[in-house]
């Protein structure tokens, strides 16, 4: 295993981990494209779920007392019945497939969270569907986060909600899918070896975010602008997310 690769990696991971710790989201989105570059897609894939499980976790178990349950359950249930179809694709298309599909699905998740798109009011159904689609994602690309962001956001939960409803569900999808991963031989040793190289920059993420809060305005209000004034408990996560290191 190259030094220069693991540098590479463990750069990478530093800059996801920090930003999921700031925001809630956006490890996979920031990793995947970077590891594609240098990895295989299963390789990248497994190395991503790995790595993103524990970061993930960091986060939950801190902010699960403030998870809408019922909301998180349907989309779990939908993603149950996702992630088969997602881990065939990973284990049977090809390589170069693989990629574009990785690519593309970077390019339009990347456009629809910057375009503050909503996917729908609460029910059932959406919710079934966002966890469906976010399955099949995980366990293809490792992206799966983008879905489910745009759905907790258009339901205007307050911030500690979107975020702890974020990090459970995430969590929990990340073992299923590792447990996936591990009965197929997607994860090798290779793969395995360099999360575990990786494993401190996830750490190191974590308290890399800065100690002043971070908050996130919505664009109509004038955009990403900083403050350290409290956002009110009901204000919704799309309007303000305002967290510190100690709440991740």
């Amino acid at each position: 295993m190259e030094w220069t690769l693991i540098a590479f990696v463990v750069t990478v991971v530093l800059v996801a981990s920090t930003a999921q710790t700031l925001v809630g989201f956006g490890f996979a989105l920031i990793a995947v494209p970077f590891f594609v570059a240098v990895l295989d897609v299963k390789d990248t894939v497994a190395l991503t779920t790995l790595l993103g499980l524990v970061n993930s976790a960091l986060v939950a178990r801190h902010a699960w007392r403030h998870v809408p349950w019922r909301t998180v359950s349907w989309m779990l249930a939908g993603s149950l019945v996702g992630m088969p179809v997602g881990l065939a694709v990973l284990l049977f298309a090809p390589e170069d497939a693989l990629r574009l599909g990785v690519g593309a699905s970077t390019l339009v998740m990347a456009a629809a969270l910057a375009s503050g798109v909503r996917l729908g009011d609460s029910s059932i159904a959406r919710e079934l569907g966002v966890g469906l689609l976010s399955g099949v994602l995980n366990t293809s690309t490792s992206m799966n986060g983008p879905p489910v962001v745009l759905y907790l956001q258009g339901l205007e939960h307050p911030p500690q909600s979107f975020r702890g409803g974020l990090a459970v569900f995430f969590t929990a999808v990340s073992v299923m899918t590792l447990a996936a991963f591990l009965a197929t031989g997607v994860v090798t040793l290779f793969a395995a070896g360099l999360a575990a190289a990786a494993l401190p920059a996830v750490f190191a993420g974590r308290f890399a975010a800065p100690p002043a809060r971070l908050r996130l305005v919505d664009r109509a209000d004038g955009g990403i602008s900083g403050g350290s004034r409290s956002p009110r408990p009901d204000q919704p996560a799309h309007l303000a997310i305002q967290l510190a290191p100690d709440q991740a």
